[in-house]
């Protein structure tokens, strides 16, 4: 079982089904929403996002950048976290944190062809894109189609 199955068992399904063109199109579309859902602006980000609409894959160097991304905003998310939990930030700034986070790895998932990385780019970015979902699986069904 993968992480998006735990969201959503058809989705998942047809992530696995998908063409790789179309499995390119969803994770595309899924973190485009999530970006910009949680307002990243990183040159990382935005160069990890035009590789993504011309369908290139990551080198290895590429993804290991995202991915050292990725882990500095799990570290402000996690102090963010402590810091809440004395009183000293808001429970909304470390959620922001987090989403901000799970939106890079998203970026780091959808950069490789693989369906198991796919499913992991669109479970990432849901978790950036908050509770309401909805707007979000529209997006991605349509890609898959």
């Amino acid at each position: 079982m993968n992480r998006l199955e735990v969201l959503s068992a058809d989705l998942a399904a047809q992530v696995h089904r998908a063409t790789p063109a179309k499995r390119r199109a969803a994770c595309l579309a899924a973190c485009e929403l999530a970006v910009a859902k949680v307002e990243i602006e990183h040159p990382l980000v935005d160069s990890a996002l035009q590789q993504l609409r011309v369908g290139r894959v990551f080198t290895s160097q590429e993804k290991a950048e995202i991915d050292t991304l990725t882990e500095q905003l799990d570290e402000q998310y996690f102090e963010l976290q402590q810091t809440a939990e004395k009183g000293n930030a808001t429970y909304a700034d470390h959620l922001r944190a987090f989403a901000r986070a799970r939106a890079v790895a998203a970026l780091s998932f959808a950069g490789s062809d693989s369906r198991e990385d796919a499913a992991d780019a669109i479970y990432e970015a849901a978790a950036a894109v908050g509770d309401d979902k909805r707007e979000f699986f529209a997006k991605i069904n349509f890609a898959l189609k």
